[in-house]
């Protein structure tokens, strides 16, 4: 029992302990997120590994790698953060394994390495795409301009900056959407598009404090060139001066000696260039040697100088070096869009397949349900059509049969009024008659019953061809609307109206309804004829009704040359 109690206690103490350890880790994430970096850096130092899990010790590599490149301390060895990404790509957390390849990228970015940097800036680019952490994408966009710019791949600085840009504008971060301004106006100084160069610095100045203060003179550098790009020397020459009273940089140097060339101050320009050969290299020392060769040579002076600079032209080879580099960092770059590409091309590729597919089926079954439909509609329309037919036929019959029997009432009528005449004569004769009245009453009684009879036979007759027409005007109105409507259009034909205002389907209506009435001379015509139109039928119903040419002209409202043409194409199609 003590030894269950013991083992409960070290596991609740373990448990403790790992819920400390990832709540600590994540209040480390929290300072990152809020920008407190020494803070972060500092709390992530006093941690002791092991941890007790996989999650939480990638997590601590993450972070420490993180915050060392943040506060500019001693970056940990690549195997650490190495360590962090083979986690992370084993999971489901793609944000940070985007934020593990991002530092991964911005540690070999700081060593000077942007080849491999680019690399692993494209698989954060990647993996973030997949979430929907505006920070994290922004950042990695803006690495992106910024190593794009330091290899001279300005196209790709251009876009790269226009997505920081993009991110920015959604997150409405103001920090943001001025350093993304200002990437894109570097880029477009580079390019030299002066109105565009124009038209973002224009939006960065009134953006200027919501940067960090350390980045003000670059800043102020970038606006300044957008003023002497367009000529304003005096503009140029303010926030150069502005730039140099918050710190001396060699780019700000260089630059404001070209606004004293502009002016004709070469003196002072050649002061500003030596001064600036003599700070830190930042990529304007070319610049500053062949300005400086150029002034010398020029004004005859300081010769042995220039000669011992010549030497410096062969560091064009470095440069020449640097742009091989840049255009294998850049292929790089493209090679690995290309590949997403293909991927994500692939992936619609079998998308669309599928979809086309889907609609290909989609298609052939609509095609089949409309097929069903519509012989479904003609078998149905064929059906009602017999069954009126039939019904019709009957009608006729039994009119045939009642006409008959009519006759032979009236014809009884006449027998059984002769022999009331006869019995009458023999009674007033006076004789005795009663042997023939009773052979006379006996025949006239079998006239009544046979008259009887054909009444009855009559009267169910009637009833018959009542109960007949009832279903027919049952199927017209309720089965089909198109017998319907053919039954008003041909009580209209029947009444002397035209069918001239009639649509294409007021005469399907009305032979459909025709072909009811008289299902067998339809059925001839489609025989003699083959496939004709509606109207074609019609021209031909008129023509069985009696009616001349002269007549339907009138009826349909057209003239003899088109009655020829009716004629004409009717005999073609019936010599087919």
């Amino acid at each position: 029992m003590k030894s269950a109690l013991l083992f409960l206690m070290i596991l609740i103490i373990m448990g403790c302990n790992t819920t400390s350890k990832s709540r600590l880790l994540d209040e480390v994430d929290s300072l990152v997120v809020a920008e407190k970096y020494d803070s972060a850096y500092h709390e992530v130092l006093k941690m002791n590994p092991p941890f007790d899990n996989e999650k939480d010790l990638a997590h601590y590599q993450l972070l420490l790698t993180q915050t060392s490149y943040l506060t500019d301390n001693t970056l940990p060895t690549d195997s650490i953060i190495n360590e962090a990404i083979k986690y992370y790509e084993q999971s489901d957390d793609v944000e940070r394994l985007a934020d593990s390849y991002y530092y991964k990228a911005s540690c070999l970015h700081e060593r000077n390495e942007p080849t491999l940097a680019t690399q692993f800036y494209k698989k954060a680019e990647e993996a973030a795409n997949k979430s929907n952490n505006l920070k994290l994408r922004f950042k990695i966009a803006e690495s992106m301009a910024r190593i794009n710019n330091q290899n001279g791949n300005y196209s790709l600085q251009l876009s790269y900056a226009r997505k920081a840009l993009g991110h920015a504008l959604e997150a409405g971060n103001k920090n943001w959407i001025a350093y993304s301004y200002f990437y894109i106006c570097r880029a477009f100084q580079n390019v030299g598009k002066v109105d565009s160069l124009t038209k973002y610095t224009k939006e960065l100045i009134p953006r200027l404090g919501d940067i960090y203060p350390e980045d003000l003179p670059h800043f102020l550098v970038s606006i300044g060139l957008m003023y002497f790009k367009n000529g304003d020397m005096k503009q140029a020459r303010k926030y150069y001066e502005e730039a140099l009273s918050h710190k001396v940089l060699p780019r700000t140097l260089v630059n404001l000696a070209d606004v004293n060339i502009r002016e004709g101050n070469e003196e002072e320009a050649y002061k500003l260039w030596q001064k600036a050969f003599l700070m830190d290299d930042d990529g304007s020392r070319d610049i500053i040697m062949f300005n400086m060769l150029q002034y010398d040579l020029k004004h005859q002076k300081n010769l042995e100088d220039a000669c011992e600079r010549m030497y410096r032209i062969y560091a064009i080879k470095d440069s020449m070096t640097n742009r091989l580099k840049d255009r294998t960092i850049q292929e790089i770059q493209q090679q690995y869009d290309e590949d997403i590409l293909k991927h994500h091309y692939k992936q619609k590729q079998m998308w669309w397949t599928i979809v086309t597919l889907f609609l290909i089926i989609l298609v052939l079954l609509m095609a089949g349900y409309v097929t069903y439909r519509r012989n479904r509609a003609k078998l149905l329309m064929a059906n009602l059509q017999m069954l009126i037919s039939q019904h019709k036929q009957q009608i006729i019959q039994l009119t045939a049969k009642c006409n008959a029997a009519e006759q032979d009432i009236s014809r009884y009528n006449a027998l059984i009024s002769k022999k009331n005449d006869e019995i009458s004569q023999l009674k007033s004769s006076g004789k005795d008659t009663s042997e023939k009245v009773d052979e006379l009453d006996c025949q006239k009684d079998e006239l009544v019953r046979k008259n009887e009879e054909l009444e009855n036979t009559c009267k169910k007759a009637k009833q018959q061809i009542k109960d007949l027409e009832t279903e027919i005007a049952t199927i017209l109105e309720k089965s089909s609307t198109i017998l319907n409507r053919g039954k008003i259009l041909h009580d209209d034909i029947a009444q002397g109206k035209t069918p001239v205002t009639w649509s294409k389907n007021d005469y399907k209506c009305f032979v459909e309804y025709y072909k009811a009435l008289h299902f067998n001379e339809i059925e001839a015509i489609e025989k003699d004829y083959g496939k004709l139109t509606y109207h074609n039928i019609f021209y031909l119903i008129m023509k069985k009704a009696g009616k001349d040419d002269k007549e339907i002209c009138k009826i349909l409202g057209v003239s003899q040359d088109t009655m020829r043409t009716y004629r004409h194409r009717l005999q073609k199609k019936q010599n087919i």
